[in-house]
């Protein structure tokens, strides 16, 4: 059960470790998340929660793929660079957008930005799933027939730079400073490891806090009236307040992936999928 907490905090004192020592807050999230991920991705190898769900050496290049183009080339870095240079565009300015609690101690923000940017994401994460457009994008983030940490990094290009509109840029249009996004990033970063990990974690009473391997998993069925529940990415809140959290205690979870066998298999096929012409069934 502590497994979770204790990885997590030991991600934010990593990063506070290498911003006291001088690193930049451009590299620094990224290094503290290549020290600290590894140790998920042990923890499934040594108990796993499935057999099945063991990853190989193609299923980690793919990941690879999808984490090196999608997570940081494509919107990260962008994602960063318009934070940043936002940021500083609005400094320059008056106040009037300035609403963010920046005397607030530093984790006090770091828990607001956590909350509040995962109701953004809560509700674009629901339609997703709901509306045929964004769903042949998120598709590409439910394709793995098999859940392991991984699996975090596959999202279409376009789906992770609406993520960003939702997440990010509103709060740095309203202040937030860059120390508070550097943080979150890594909170995000860890919890969404945790959160499709093939760890055999029990979390118990957490996971009615935690968005973790053992609630989200039930959102990756293949059944609908299973997958269609637990939106949320870091804590359930939203999840409980608008009625889709979803844990059976007398069972685990069966099938994943998708309903429609022909979806396309490999990385290039998949970012172009969404753009196929094809009536595929919602998941």
């Amino acid at each position: 059960m502590l497994a979770y907490p204790l990885v997590m905090a030991a991600g934010l004192i990593t990063l506070m470790g290498l911003l006291d020592a001088g690193a930049a807050l451009t590299w620094a999230p990224f290094a503290t998340v290549a020290i600290v991920g590894p140790i998920v991705i042990l923890l499934e190898r040594i108990i796993p929660f499935r057999r099945g769900w063991i990853a190989n050496a193609s299923d980690y290049l793919e990941d690879s793929l999808f984490m090196v183009a999608v997570q940081v080339t494509v919107p990260f870095a962008m994602a960063w660079a318009v934070a940043f240079g936002l940021s500083t565009a609005l400094s320059h300015h008056t106040n009037h957008f300035s609403i963010w609690p920046t005397h607030w101690p530093l984790f006090a923000q770091l828990a607001l930005k956590v909350i509040a940017g995962d109701f953004f994401r809560y509700w674009l994460h629901r339609f997703a799933h709901t509306w045929s457009p964004l769903w042949r994008l998120h598709e590409v983030h439910h394709h793995p027939n098999k859940l392991y940490s991984t699996n975090v990094f596959r999202f279409h290009p376009i789906e992770k730079a609406l993520q960003f509109c939702c997440d990010t840029l509103p709060f740095v249009i309203i202040g937030i400073t860059p120390d508070v996004l550097a943080f979150y990033f890594v909170f995000y970063a860890i919890s969404g490891l945790f959160q499709h990990s093939n760890a055999d974690l029990r979390l118990g009473p957490l996971n009615y806090v935690f968005s973790g391997p053992e609630v989200h998993r039930w959102h990756h069925s293949r059944t609908i009236s299973e997958s269609n529940n637990n939106y949320a990415h870091s804590f359930v809140v939203w999840d409980l307040v608008f009625g889709t959290y979803f844990h059976p205690k007398s069972r685990v979870v069966e099938t994943l992936g998708l309903l429609d066998p022909a979806y396309p298999r490999g990385f290039w096929q998949q970012l172009y999928a969404p753009f196929r012409r094809v009536a595929r069934d919602i998941t």
